[in-house]
């Protein structure tokens, strides 16, 4: 496979961890088969995997989706082709989309989900969109869109399709999609094929059937959750209170009574923290008040005319709501909790997704083939489970980087376990992070499990370096800014102080010298509420891995990405330590990759002798 796949290889020369993934993938590919692949940073998964794609896509009239929840990550999709196209004089059409709102060329600051979408389609449908009317008529495609159209169709970044698209006063959506249709390469969002809504109306507009798709789902680890989140739905007091000030703001009384009655069921449903509440006990009380389906009628209507005014509604995300509550029951949960809001405690009931595979599993069944790859790809068996590709192929591959590079050491002096928490033992976690901030030179960065803990041991930690607190809920700006500054502290160093699966830990690159060492404070195991304990005996039931599948592995998989940020080239060199006494136990211990790891309590001779 590696001689075919030359011809859409973008670079020289094919390393051998490199053309090993390659062969693979050329097997998988011709066998219509779909590839798990835990492969590292270093080995070139994306260039990779589309040139093995784009040569199977090109020899059968298929078509590659390369799936990315990171911008970052579409750049690089994009740059690649664009590489193939200079190395090899083949041009291979691609389209590169991001969420409509984030083309639109309307003024539509503060309006997402469903809100924009009926925004957009109302003002469509009325012939109110001028950028869409340049694009679309009555008859199809405008003759000026074919031509733009045909100008674009080459490698592009999204931004440069938009600005394309402003200048000529056209909707960089559908111009999008025009490309899309005869592109061979489409990159997005895992929802363009995962969403059970959006997937199919995209695939009538290209013309295209699942069989016609070869998948590529970069970072794949982050699918499942992806998955959950987006099948999941939430309804709160406070939501059903705004609600109604929205009703009385438009005139709308004949609801108000119904939203108040809302509030009431949730009171009277309510009695512990958290319970699990039945689908028809919900619907059942609602009905002693009015009609279900009547009421969600009544709330869209109303929602459809405030949109016109104020172009968002909360009546519309009620209705959203109870519509979602009547759908599945196998793989969701339903729980009623007390929660903390911003002006005191709210009630939230909640439609959530347990199982990602009611999704994903006819997905991977159907399409032409592809690869899910990741380098926290692990256990792959996990992820083949839970997803359900009865078709997948595991594969783990070794890093291509210089073992020698790598400190790799468990401390296991401290524990962040719940139960044995307290100022003694964060003044201990504190000294260790001084001591070994003092012994790595340049930036470290240090990762807990929540902002709580960050804070609690954070009070008694001490360092000459310039100390960077991570925030939660940044901005993309306060985020390249907060960056910025950091790595401009590298000569006589800086300390991130961020936690585990929040701005840092994923998706940001530090090479060369910019980090020389990453502590992983604690597990970051998830909060033991009812809906993890309904994970994992839904996942005990169907996989018999309850306590790993929902526990366990979530929680060693957020470490592992915190721990990557570290070693991104082969030349890099830096220390990586794993914090807690529990890393050392068996069953978080068989998590680790064995290359190069050390246990050990004599810390500082070992980083004395690595970093000298």
């Amino acid at each position: 496979m590696v001689s075919s796949a030359r011809n859409f290889f973008p670079y020289g020369t094919i390393r051998d961890g490199q053309k090993e993934f390659i062969d693979d993938l050329g097997q998988v590919f011709r066998e219509h088969k779909i590839l798990l692949a835990h492969a590292p940073t270093g080995l070139g998964k994306t260039a990779s995997a589309l040139a093995v794609a784009i040569e199977e896509a090109v020899a059968n009239k298929k078509k590659v989706f390369f799936l990315t929840n990171r911008h970052t990550q579409h750049k690089i999709a994009v740059d690649t082709l664009k590489e193939i196209k200079e190395k090899t004089g083949i041009n291979v059409s691609c389209v590169d989309l991001v969420g409509k709102r984030w083309m639109c060329s309307q003024e539509i600051a503060g309006v997402f989900g469903n809100d924009f979408n009926e925004f957009c389609k109302a003002i469509v449908e009325k012939g109110e969109c001028e950028f869409y009317n340049n694009v679309r008529s009555s008859k199809g495609l405008t003759v000026e869109a074919k031509v733009l159209a045909n100008e674009l169709d080459r490698p592009l970044h999204n931004e440069e399709l938009v600005a394309a698209s402003k200048e000529k006063k056209m909707c960089s959506y559908e111009i999008a999609l025009a490309v899309a249709k005869k592109a061979t390469v489409f990159i997005g969002d895992y929802y363009y094929l995962f969403n059970p809504f959006i997937q199919p109306a995209l695939f009538t507009k290209l013309e295209i059937e699942m069989e016609d798709v070869i998948v590529i789902v970069d970072e794949g680890h982050n699918l499942p959750s992806r998955i959950m989140d987006m099948m999941s739905d939430n309804l709160t007091t406070s939501m059903l209170m705004n609600a109604v000030v929205e009703a009385k703001k438009f005139s709308y009384e004949g609801v108000i009574f119904w939203l108040q009655e809302l509030v009431r069921i949730l009171n009277k449903l309510s009695g512990t923290d958290e319970q699990l509440i039945e689908k028809e006990s919900f619907i059942n009380e609602v009905k002693t008040i009015v009609n279900y389906d009547e009421l969600v009628e009544e709330l869209n209507l109303a929602a459809a005319e405030i949109r016109k005014k104020q172009r968002r509604s909360y009546l519309g995300s009620i209705a959203e709501f109870l519509e979602s509550w009547k759908n599945h029951d196998d793989g969701f949960t339903r729980i009623l909790s007390e929660q903390k809001g911003k002006q005191g405690s709210i009630l939230v009931l909640s439609h959530s997704c347990l199982d990602p595979g009611v999704i994903t599993k006819s997905v991977f069944l159907r399409v032409h083939c592809g690869v899910l790859m990741s380098g926290t790809l692990n256990p792959t068996f996990m992820y083949k489970d839970i997803l359900g590709i009865d078709k997948g192929i595991r594969k783990e591959y070794s890093s291509p980087f210089p073992v020698e590079n790598k400190l790799n050491l468990i401390v296991p002096e401290t524990s962040t376990k719940y139960s044995i928490r307290g100022e003694a033992m964060f003044k201990k976690i504190a000294e260790k992070c001084s001591h070994f901030c003092r012994l790595i030179p340049g930036n470290v960065a240090i990762f807990f499990p929540s902002y709580d803990l960050r804070d609690k041991v954070g009070l008694h930690f001490n360092s000459t370096k310039e100390k960077f607190w991570e925030k939660n809920g940044m901005t993309k700006e306060e985020k390249e800014f907060f960056l910025a500054k950091f790595k401009s502290a590298k000569d006589k160093g800086g300390v991130l102080l961020g936690v585990n699966g929040a701005n840092f830990a994923e998706g940001v690159d530090f090479p060369g010298d910019l980090l020389k060492g990453v502590i992983v404070v604690g597990l970051p195991l998830a909060r033991p509420d009812l809906r993890t304990k309904e994970i994992m005996k839904y996942y005990d039931k169907k996989f018999g891995c309850g306590w790993d599948y929902g526990y366990v592995y979530p929680a060693m998989s957020k470490c592992f990405q915190s721990a990557g940020r570290c070693i991104r080239s082969e030349t890099d060199k830096g220390a990586v330590i794993y914090l807690d006494e529990r890393f050392a136990w068996k069953n978080y211990f068989d998590c680790f990759p064995r290359e190069g790891l050390i246990v050990s309590k004599d810390y500082e001779k070992l980083l004395r002798d690595f970093f000298k």
